[in-house]
């Protein structure tokens, strides 16, 4: 689906054209092959990159081709994957290209977020600035339940394990995408004429994205650290259990095996002594004792 959308200084918020105009802002959303074509013969567009551009996979990078910036980004769609979005900066409109909506994009359409479509570079770093604090945004709210799972870790329960190893996953998502952004944002530096203020701008991107890479990994390291004190807690339970077990047979077993002894049809001593059932009685209890007084110096 390809839409048409421009505000100018001068517009109030941002409207939908029923076709192209100078200045305007095309959104392409699942494109058909139709489509496709339209756009590479339309506005003169880079077949191969346009395919890129809904690739989830594509790494985030920059291409200049006939004096058209194609930028690859990464979004976060509504079940938190990373979203590809192609961003593309010429002379007569800005671009973006995605296989499905982000959140970004979504904000933009409802005039959450403003952007002047006849000012391309600070409608990009616009857009490059909002994606940034998403990331931000969903980094931070990990990082605030991983460290509140760390405080209850005695108490944590297996679907509390199962989402640390989701958010594990996540968060290396994240990495991969701060790790690349900041590649990106300096191939921009030096390959995109900026002013003086959209630079600053860009150099504070740098420093947010560095903030959010470092944060990821701490959480991961968090997260890995709770894992193993969780697998730990676990064995020990186990280790309890099964050495609880263990008493309980050893235990039964001793007044089953002389009960046995005793049950035997051969002459035993004692056997018609009347106090002989508290000779028995009496021999048990002090081998257990003496079994616990050992246990008790050995395992507790």
């Amino acid at each position: 689906m390809i839409t048409y959308f421009k505000r100018t200084i001068k517009d109030k918020s941002l409207n939908e054209l029923d076709k192209f105009s100078v200045g305007c802002w095309i959104n392409v959303t699942s494109p058909t092959k139709d489509e496709m074509e339209f756009l590479v013969e339309k506005f003169k567009l880079d077949k191969q990159n346009l395919i890129a551009g809904l690739d989830i996979n594509e790494t985030p990078r920059i291409d200049i081709v006939d004096k058209k910036i194609y930028l690859f980004v990464k979004d976060i769609a509504s079940d938190k994957e990373l979203e590809t979005i192609l961003i593309i900066v010429s002379n007569d409109f800005v671009l973006t290209l995605s296989k499905n909506e982000t959140r970004v994009l979504r904000k933009i359409i409802d005039n959450k977020i403003k952007i002047y479509t006849t000012q391309k570079l600070k409608s990009l770093i616009k857009i490059l600035s909002q994606m940034n604090k998403s990331f931000e945004k969903e980094t931070l709210e990990i990082v605030r339940d991983v460290r509140l799972r760390r405080k209850n870790i005695r108490r944590l329960r297996d679907k509390d394990v199962t989402m640390l190893l989701e958010y594990e996953e996540i968060l290396n998502n994240f990495i991969y995408y701060y790790y690349h952004m900041l590649i990106l944002y300096n191939r921009m530096l030096k390959k995109i004429k900026f002013y003086e203020k959209d630079k600053e701008i860009i150099e504070d991107l740098v420093v947010e994205a560095n903030e959010g890479f470092n944060l990821c990994k701490s959480s991961l390291k968090t997260i890995s650290n709770i894992r193993d004190h969780y697998m730990i807690l676990l064995s020990n339970k186990l280790n309890r259990i099964l050495t609880i077990l263990t008493i309980v047979t050893i235990f039964i077993s001793i007044p089953a095996a002389i009960s046995g002894i005793y049950g035997m049809n051969i002459l035993l001593p004692l056997q018609h002594n009347p106090n002989v059932f508290w000779y028995i009685l009496g021999t048990i209890g002090v081998i257990w004792i003496l079994f616990y007084i050992y246990l008790k110096k050995k395992l507790f």
